[in-house]
């Protein structure tokens, strides 16, 4: 009974967690990414801002894809990148 009991619960966790809800936690994390780094675009050159968009893209789909990482440290990790270079 306990073992029928578990899975239950098991499958009601999982059924919780769809790919959806993942899907719009990640879209919504890159379009703050995305407006965050559009202050960065007078100050860095073409080639530099195709690159950090290009990484931040890459990290919003490992996100949708259910991968285990945390877009939100890679798009910090290239704002940070952004405003060194913006500094010159």
């Amino acid at each position: 009974m306990t073992k029928i009991a578990l899975s239950l619960a098991a499958a009601a966790l999982l059924a919780g967690m769809t790919p959806a809800a993942a899907a719009t936690d990640c879209a919504a994390g890159y379009k703050t990414f995305m407006k965050n780094m559009t202050v960065f675009i007078p100050n860095v050159t073409g080639g530099d801002l195709a690159s950090a968009v290009q990484k931040g893209l890459n990290a919003y789909n490992s996100c949708a894809a259910g991968d285990s990482i945390s877009p939100r440290g890679v798009w910090d990790k290239i704002e940070a990148d952004m405003k060194a270079k913006a500094r010159g």
